[in-house]
């Protein structure tokens, strides 16, 4: 009789521990929903800064994040009450718009396939080459997070894109060529996003490796330092991957408050030129 009450005493503890272990695996199984950082963003840039920036012509070749950062620019110009510049949605077929001198305007495309950074690097120079490049001032291609992971061969992928970008330097000398590093994403949160970096690598630090490559390169010259902006929060403090007050829900793209601080940070690179 008093083994049966142990044995029963046995199951019930395991079949309890085991209901908390579930509570658990649920509630910690996925990511926590970030909390957003105040949008304070048009409050560091000056309506001289934006006037500036919008008499420039630019080609962004891009894909999501390039999204997140439109919507932050036409944020600030309706913010600070300062005419835009014309954005302009091109197909990379074709041919580049009219685009007079001091009249300026956002050209951009999505560019190349998401996960072949060689491919939009390609695109890149092809684009440029058929004509793009005789109708802007400033023109950038920005990797997507998912272009550099943990399996990505960086070496290989800037020996590309230094290679095309030095061609193009040379063969269009009257082009402003800005430099960008690749996004980054949110820490992982949550035991499943754990595992998947035990399992697959840390992606932020494949990207992080690609990104000390262009800032040694380009940091003295034009570098739009996309990962350093996302990996710097409100409050100052910098880390390796997509500070959580600028993440989306996904922890890969930008909020609102986000959308607008990288925006700021783009107009602080093209207002260098008027600047000297």
């Amino acid at each position: 009789m008093k083994g049966a009450v142990v044995v029963r005493r046995v199951l019930i503890g395991a079949a309890v521990v085991a209901a908390v272990g579930a509570v658990v695996l649920v509630r910690f199984w996925g990511p926590r929903e970030p909390e957003p950082a105040p949008d304070r963003a048009a409050e560091s840039v000056a309506p001289g800064e934006l006037t500036a920036a919008a008499g420039q012509r630019v080609f962004l070749g891009h894909m999501s994040i390039g999204w997140n950062l439109l919507d932050g620019m036409t944020g600030l110009y309706a913010d600070k009450g300062v005419p835009a510049p014309k954005v302009v949605q091109v197909a990379l077929d074709a041919p580049p718009p009219a685009m007079p001198a001091g009249q300026g305007a956002i050209v951009h495309a999505e560019i190349g396939t998401n996960g072949d950074p060689l491919g939009k690097i390609a695109s890149f120079d092809t684009v440029m080459r058929g004509g793009m490049a005789d109708a802007v001032d400033v023109a950038l291609v920005k990797l997507c997070f998912t272009d550099v992971t943990a399996g990505t061969d960086v070496d290989a992928v800037f020996a590309a894109y230094s290679a095309t970008m030095d061609d193009l330097e040379r063969d269009f000398p009257g082009v402003r060529f800005l430099h960008t590093t690749v996004p980054l994403t949110a820490a992982p949160s949550g035991i499943k996003q754990h595992l998947k970096v035990v399992v697959r690598g840390d992606d932020n630090a494949a990207r992080e490796r690609y990104n000390a490559l262009v800032r040694d390169a380009y940091g003295d010259d034009d570098l739009f330092d996309i990962a350093a902006a996302e990996g710097t929060a409100a409050d100052g403090v910098r880390t390796a991957s997509l500070a959580t007050g600028w993440a989306d829900g996904d922890r890969e793209h930008l909020n609102q408050a986000g959308s607008a601080m990288l925006a700021a940070r783009f107009l602080d690179v093209l207002t260098q030129t008027e600047d000297g």
